[in-house]
């Protein structure tokens, strides 16, 4: 296993792609580089409107701050974008290129689109594609 640091401006053109997806989250993103493969967990947590310094814990990755509903893993190997999270009950994954997107249930049996996160994680997917084409050409 080899941690890797990700960009500052990778993890900030994601920050903004996922706030217009999950406007009251923030993500805390950890990667792993092995053998031209790239894995990220992006680790969901609450933001709140209320004043900073009010805040029960400075510390905004705090577990009392934990939002795992929103937890997803992606995979980049080049060309090949695959994106996977829990749904309801399930995992489901969505494996992406420009020009196919098929989602997986958690046997690797092909689904339709799952209603309505499906559309969000494809969005997140089109916009993080060229990133990770520019900041890892694996």
């Amino acid at each position: 296993m080899n941690l890797s640091t990700l960009p500052i401006e990778f993890e900030l053109a994601a920050a903004k792609i996922l706030s217009t997806h999950y406007p009251h989250s923030r993500f805390k993103l950890t990667a792993e580089i092995e053998k031209g493969f790239l894995t990220i967990d992006f680790q969901g947590y609450f933001t709140e409107s209320f004043n900073p310094k009010n805040r029960p814990y400075s510390n905004p990755i705090s577990e009392v701050y934990r939002n795992n509903k929103v937890d997803f893993r992606l995979f980049w190997s080049g060309e090949h974008l695959a994106l996977s999270g829990r749904w309801r009950t399930a995992i489901l994954s969505l494996e992406y290129t420009p020009i196919r997107q098929e989602w997986l249930n958690e046997d690797g049996e092909e689904i339709s689109r799952p209603y309505s996160d499906g559309d969000k994680f494809e969005a997140i997917a089109n916009s993080l594609y060229p990133i990770l084409q520019q900041y890892f050409p694996i």
